[in-house]
């Protein structure tokens, strides 16, 4: 494990500990979802397992309880704006998000 990786490693344990149960379970799904995007070097995706997963993802999202989930999602997100509980972000120079 290289330093990079070992300082990502400490800060995504240091924001999961922080959060509540369920938050911690959405960042490890959202973990999830990133993992399987990752390809292997050397393992391109061919437009049929591209296509697979899209369909795959669609089916998901068109859940009545995804859709449910996303909606209520979306009025936390405007809540939180509206009561000033929100970070502006930018890019830093290394390709990170920062507070702005």
């Amino acid at each position: 494990m290289n330093e990079r990786t070992a300082t990502y490693e400490q800060t995504l344990l240091a924001i999961a500990r922080s959060l509540p149960p369920e938050r911690a379970a959405e960042l490890l799904d959202f973990a999830r979802f990133l993992q399987n995007l990752v390809v292997s070097a050397g393992d391109l995706e061919s437009e049929e397992t591209i296509r697979a997963s899209e369909e795959k993802w669609d089916a998901l999202f068109a859940q009545p309880q995804a859709q449910r989930a996303m909606i209520e999602m979306a009025r936390e997100a405007r809540a939180d704006f509206q009561a000033g509980r929100t970070t502006d972000i930018a890019i830093s120079e290394d390709g990170r998000l920062v507070p702005k």
